[in-house]
């Protein structure tokens, strides 16, 4: 194999690294059989059938009781998405019809019927819907195990330690995997929103997803390493390579031990200057690990979870125990509390495709096209808010017009609320994300009608060097010290100080050592970063003094390119022990 073939690139959907013997995993029945059913045999044959179902429906729903018991009560919620296929009359009815018509057997129809559906979803350009194939095919092997008298999954049967490989990987496969065995999976198809990824993100299983070739390229036992932090994954690594992450993951395991002297230390330069460090959270789950780690609040709650994991939009009410449950575990501490941001192509359902989901209907643009959906949210947010210590942040804003048009529904929603006399905290800070380039060019005018500024580096510099961060044959470009990328931060940062505003970073600039200092030196007051991120960060910032960091930085912004401002800025990067990202980028 070519140097080139031992590393697959694929979507990192869970972090972490894993090493182990690769297990090809294939669900597969054997070809199902067509039988004519006797007329006097139907009902018989569709009692087996309904029997099979209720017989699924009972396994779904013992097992999003137990992710919600064992891990967490929305990640259990994704299985509720599975038994609502069962109970679709266009999958279960429509079998029954077919069953008395064609005098055929259960197994045989169901087979068809749900290939009928899979291909439908698996052929539809919306990643959306690509992305629920899963939760068919599941559905599909769980009521064919039933009728067929089959073992669902051959993963409980492997020995040792094992990387599982895989075309797809239901949620319930994902869910039920022994973790003792696997230690972590691959897979060809999925992305990083699918059910499937989210459940492992929650079980904390590493793993990369949408290789398109991995049960191509690999084979049984091949040595395997998941990196599940940047994507890779290496076929048949070396020995010095292997060394190396093992050695990684030792470091890291040392390293979580010595960390947590710095859990009670303030992040604070040398000469004063006081940071906020906040986590940047998806699954509720992941508040423990945010308080672990020494997390000052919750800098960025992402709400699209909740929108993920049903085929339904999320009640006000489920909406609103969610976020009280982060609130009050977070308090005294603050919680920022993101609106929706999932493009049209993430909608379920209701949405049409678009040609470029990215620059469509994304963010604050669909929720302002859809203010009834958009009220929902708002209002959730301002009930769990009650205490005082949540903040709402609207994203992808990209003028003063749409700002106000959002806090036009923020002041309906808090109205309705108040009428109704429902306690809500009338003084809730609203801030922004910045980071579409027209919002970090009118900063100024934006700072004046909000409570904060929030960067979002990602999508700021991908829109910035028009450069798909996730395209590898252009990724030299997405650069965070590209310096039109600098400037602009610079001067948001600026523009909420002038106004009397504070301004933090929650992109992955916040957790690069190199940027982190560059955002310290411009004056950021807030940086927000997955917890595992935040000891090493700390340990940076006590490193450093921010007046020279400072004078160092401004210098920076005069140079022309990111070589130069690299270079430049090295050398006088603190220096900490804690050198978690160097390890991280193996």
């Amino acid at each position: 194999m070519s140097e080139e073939r031992r590393v697959l690139k694929g979507i990192p959907a869970s972090p972490g690294i894993a090493i182990g013997r690769a297990f090809i995993y294939n669900r597969r029945f054997a070809a199902i059989n067509q039988r004519s059913i006797p007329a006097d045999g139907v009902e018989a044959e569709i009692l087996r059938f309904r029997t099979a179902v209720d017989e699924a429906l009972d396994d779904l729903t013992r097992l999003q009781r137990r992710i919600a018991v064992d891990f967490d009560q929305d990640v259990g919620k994704i299985f509720r998405a599975h038994q609502a296929v069962l109970e679709d009359p266009e999958v279960v009815d429509v079998t029954i019809v077919r069953i008395r018509r064609e005098l055929t057997n259960a197994e045989y129809i169901f087979d068809d019927v749900m290939r009928g559906w899979i291909a439908n979803y698996s052929s539809i350009e919306n990643p959306f819907f690509r992305e629920r194939t899963a939760d068919f095919e599941d559905v599909h092997y769980r009521v064919l195990a039933k009728l067929t008298g089959s073992s669902q999954s051959g993963i409980e049967a492997t020995d040792g330690e094992i990387v599982l490989v895989a075309h797809s990987l239901s949620p319930s496969d994902t869910a039920e995997l022994d973790r003792d065995a696997v230690c972590g999976f691959i897979t060809d198809a999925g992305g990083q929103t699918s059910h499937t990824a989210i459940v492992a993100r929650g079980l904390a299983v590493p793993a990369v997803v949408g290789t398109n070739i991995a049960t191509q390229a690999i084979s049984d036992g091949m040595m395997i390493i998941i990196d599940g932090n940047s994507g890779m994954v290496h076929l048949d690594p070396d020995a010095d390579t292997i060394g190396r992450y093992r050695e990684t993951k030792s470091q890291l395991s040392v390293l979580e031990h010595e960390l947590q002297e710095l859990h009670d230390l303030p992040a604070e330069t040398r000469d004063g200057r006081r940071i906020e460090l906040s986590a940047n959270i998806e699954l509720p789950a992941e508040l423990e690990d945010a308080l672990n780690h020494g997390a000052d609040g919750i800098g960025l709650y992402r709400t699209e979870f909740l929108y993920l994991v049903r085929n339904e939009l999320p009640s006000e009410e489920d909406q609103t125990r969610t976020y009280q449950r982060i609130a009050r575990r977070m308090a005294p501490n603050h919680v920022i509390i993101r609106t929706l941001d999932l493009g049209a192509d993430k909608m379920p359902k209701q949405m049409p495709d678009e040609a470029n989901p990215a620059l469509g209907q994304r963010g604050i643009r669909l929720c302002l096209d859809r203010p009834e959906m958009f009220k929902v949210q708002l209002r959730a947010i301002l009930r769990a808010g009650a205490d005082g210590n949540v903040s709402l942040m609207f994203p992808m804003i990209s003028g003063l017009q749409e700002l106000r048009r959002a806090k036009a529904l923020f002041e309906e929603a808090r109205n309705e609320l108040l009428e109704d006399g429902v306690p809500v905290d009338q003084s809730m800070p609203v801030g922004i994300m910045v980071e579409i380039p027209s919002a970090a060019l009118t900063a100024y005018d934006l700072a004046k009608e909000v409570d904060f500024f929030s960067i979002g580096t990602n999508d700021l510099i991908q829109y910035t060097v028009a450069a798909d961060r996730g395209n590898p044959s252009i990724a030299s470009l997405y650069n965070p010290c590209h310096p039109a990328v600098l400037r602009l931060v610079a001067s948001v940062i600026d523009a909420a100080h002038d106004n009397d505003i504070w301004v933090g970073v929650c992109g992955a600039m916040a957790a690069h050592p190199l940027a982190a200092c560059i955002l310290l030196g411009l004056g950021v007051d807030e940086l927000s970063m997955s917890p595992i991120d935040i000891p090493e960060i700390k340990s940076l910032i006590r490193s450093a003094d921010y007046q020279e960091l400072k004078t160092i930085t401004r210098e920076a912004l005069d140079l022309s390119t990111s070589e130069e401002i690299m270079r430049f800025l090295k050398p006088h990067q603190p220096k900490t022990e804690l050198d978690v990202s160097d390890m991280m980028r193996i």
